[in-house]
């Protein structure tokens, strides 16, 4: 099935803004999108199924932000002054949808390519068309959701589907003379404008299916000044792909998802002819690509076979994941892998006692590249009761033990072995009537990561508990809300012991009858270390929010932070202010 996922916006601190503005290209793009989107819904009508009374609607949601941003003590993890505007408004056409979203602010990339970003998804019936970003899957191991700039189109006539997308995968870019300047720049390195293409073709429902994909990617070598050539190779690659799902008697099914892949490090290599064997993807990989001397082949894929009754299944899974395993359709692949597992579900007492478990084997240096191999046992449990309304709890229990054995010539028997546990209690309490809503959680928690016994050295055991509790409290007719919490966590680390516990109070209440909502909260944590007193956290936040009807909503947003410790090795004494203002349209 095809995965289409929303671009989100993503802030992450730490990084180096530049300067960003809507230049002409991006007016010209937006002005070519509408008038795509135009052509596309007068070709894809059914005249037997027009809305005359209303051809043209226009509705979804805008939204703009201002902030303020200072801290000292700490590296700036904003800009002094950021803005953002960003919307998801939706034209129907005649009946039709045509979704429309985009994203424009100040601020960039630490690779200094714009963060401004327009897609839509425009589609009717069974077909959709594809146009600006778009994050686009067919399968894990050929395009997996990787952001492209281009268009493409899905048609699902019946039981057919198919698929395709062509467009830039990643921008080029290079070291300018500002960043030569100034040495404090992260420097990236310099990199070749990609560009690739992908087809899907399949057949079958939601039940029954199997698809075929096709993938190729390669850097464009003009896109990169010729004095940078010699500092990187432009790279190409290909993969193929299928996926199937058979079900058999409603109750057994039968998943699989595998990819080949033929990954050339460098396209200007000359053909390889040195004869030497290769893996076993190659026999079938040369078909679809160059036999080049960089050119790697690659296996990945798994297979689930599960069963299924009302009140309990079982599914049985095998993955393995070649190293080096890397299609350009996807950011990231944990390579190096073969694991067997089985999972099973309990649904008790009439739904409401329900239980997970999984319990599996993994190992790399699947090609005796290693001097190490390690193996790995995973296994988890997730139980749920639920008796009633008022009450119920969770209980979550993960282990996950590492075994590291070299090969036969190295010395000894065992390398190193860690184990890794984690328990979650939580239990929880809701009281409902007509004038109040209660809740009462709490959450406690204990992981450990410990090392039995390792010839590399000793490695200190690190755990950490963590208790917290939180009581809210709503009044219906009146709009208001309270909430207090108690917090309390304690870690040992190879530094020392180290520690903290507090609480918070926050609130909402509606003034000048319900025009304008505040809320506010603050949290006040005592710090340790060693045992002993370290200081103190303060956190700080303050709002109001003003509706105007059912379009317009306004935000004045404030948070401050203070840390003042009196060790200053482990937390740095800073302060931290940001003040944000939010307008929405819904519309």
């Amino acid at each position: 099935m095809d995965e289409i996922t929303p671009i989100p916006l993503i802030q992450t601190p730490g990084l180096l803004p530049v300067r960003a503005s809507v230049s002409k290209k991006t007016k010209q793009f937006i002005f070519v999108i509408i008038g795509l989107m135009l052509v596309q819904t007068s070709l894809c009508q059914d005249i037997e199924k027009l809305d005359l009374k209303k051809p043209f609607q226009f509705h979804g949601n805008i939204n703009l932000q201002f902030e303020y941003y200072k801290a000292s003590g700490i590296p700036a993890r904003k800009r002094d002054f950021s803005w953002l505007l960003n919307g998801n408004p939706v034209l129907t056409v005649l009946g039709v949808d045509i979704p429309f979203s985009f994203v424009l602010s100040n601020f960039e990339n630490k690779f200094y390519q714009p963060f401004n970003q327009f897609g839509i998804s425009p589609h009717y019936k069974w077909a959709t068309l594809h146009l600006g970003y778009r994050n686009i899957t067919y399968s894990h191991y050929t395009l997996a959701g990787h952001r492209m700039l281009g268009a493409g189109f899905e048609l699902k006539p019946k039981k057919f589907r198919i698929g395709f997308m062509y467009g830039q995968l990643r921008r080029s870019t290079s070291i300018d003379s500002s960043m030569n300047a100034n040495p404090l720049y992260v420097r990236p390195a310099p990199t070749y404008k990609r560009m690739g293409i992908a087809g899907k073709l399949g057949y079958g429902t939601q039940k029954n299916y199997i698809d075929l994909i096709y993938f190729k990617g390669w850097d464009k070598e003009s896109s990169l000044s010729s004095k940078l050539n010699d500092s990187i190779q432009p790279a190409e690659n290909t993969t193929i792909g299928i996926t199937s799902k058979v079900t058999f008697h409603k109750k057994i099914s039968w998943v699989t998802d595998a990819g080949l892949s033929a990954y050339t490090l460098n396209k200007m290599d000359g053909k390889d002819t040195t004869g030497i064997s290769k893996a076993w993807p190659h026999s079938i990989m040369q078909l679809f690509a160059g036999d080049k001397l960089s050119t790697h082949y690659y296996f990945a894929g798994e297979t689930r076979m599960g069963y299924q009754e009302k009140t309990w299944g079982a599914q049985l899974m095998y993955k393995r994941i070649d190293p080096g395993y890397q299609s350009m359709g996807a950011y990231f692949f944990q390579n190096d892998i073969q694991e067997i597992s089985l999972a099973n579900n309990f649904k008790l007492d009439s739904g409401r006692l329900n239980i997970n478990t999984s319990i599996g084997f993994q190992k790399d240096n699947l090609e005796k590249q290693k001097t190490a191999t390690s193996k790995r046992f995973i296994g988890s449990a997730n139980i749920n009761y639920i008796p009633s309304q008022r009450f119920g709890i969770s209980f979550n229990y993960s282990n996950y033990g590492i075994t590291n054995n070299p090969l036969q010539t190295s010395p000894g028997n065992e390398l190193f072995k860690q184990v890794n546990n984690s328990f979650m209690l939580m239990p929880f309490f809701t009281w409902v009537n007509d004038k109040t809503i209660k809740n009462l959680n709490i959450v406690g928690s204990y992981q450990s990561l410990s090392t039995p016994k390792s010839y590399l050295g000793t490695v200190p055991d690190l755990n950490t508990y963590s208790l917290t509790t939180t009581y809210n409290h709503t009044w219906i007719q009146q709009g208001m809300n309270a909430n207090a919490a108690l917090n309390y966590i304690h870690s040992t680390t190879a530094a020392g012991d180290i520690g903290s516990y507090g609480g918070t109070l926050g609130g909402m209440v509606p003034l000048a009858k319900r025009k304008v909502i505040f809320n506010a909260s603050g949290s006040y944590l005592e710090n340790t270390f060693k045992g002993n007193s370290n200081g103190y956290t303060i956190n700080a936040s303050a709002g109001f929010t003003v509706p105007i009807g059912t379009q317009h909503n306004f935000q004045l947003l404030g948070n401050y932070m203070t840390n003042q410790s009196k060790n200053t090795t482990i937390v740095q004494n800073f302060d931290e202010l940001s003040v944000q203002f939010i307008y929405g349209l819904n519309f």
